[in-house]
């Protein structure tokens, strides 16, 4: 009997009941480990494009804060938004995506509020998630930014 189980000790290697079990444990893991490693690539990308974009609020809202005639000094202010977010790599925004607001009226405010409606489709710089229906997967970010206007 002793003889025996040495014989199928020396027939069989040491682990190769195992072999297969590792391909398998890949095979199930690497989707979800892939699925977290893209979900971090695009977090980190939306906070990118928000961070730019609170940036550009931020720009133009001192700008505006500053200026005599702020209802003349529009058009400049969108343009610094477009401008900051178009060199930053987010994208062109439409001239209706940012709004500018004066508290109580522009003639003579209070207060400047710059703010930007973007739209940012998740998924949009991974290929694997990309073909998917981008429908599910847009998320709207909206920074703002509010300044006293200084005279």
């Amino acid at each position: 009997m002793r003889n025996l189980d040495k014989k199928l000790q020396a027939d069989t290697p040491v682990g190769a009941a195992q072999r297969g079990v590792a391909a398998i444990e890949l095979a199930i893991l690497l989707p979800l480990l892939v699925l977290i490693f893209t979900g971090m690539i695009e977090y980190g990308r939306l906070m990118w494009h928000y961070d730019v974009l609170a940036k550009a609020t931020r720009d133009a809202a001192r700008y505006l804060s500053n200026e005599q005639d702020v209802a003349a000094a529009m058009a400049s202010a969108r343009n610094m938004v477009d401008n900051t977010a178009a060199a930053a790599g987010v994208g062109d925004l439409d001239g209706g995506d940012v709004s500018i607001t004066c508290a109580p009226g522009c003639q003579a405010p209070e207060s400047v509020t710059v703010g930007i409606s973007y739209g940012f489709t998740i998924g949009g710089w991974v290929p694997v998630i990309g073909p998917l229906n981008t429908s599910v997967l847009e998320t709207e970010l909206s920074p703002h930014t509010t300044m006293p206007y200084m005279r």
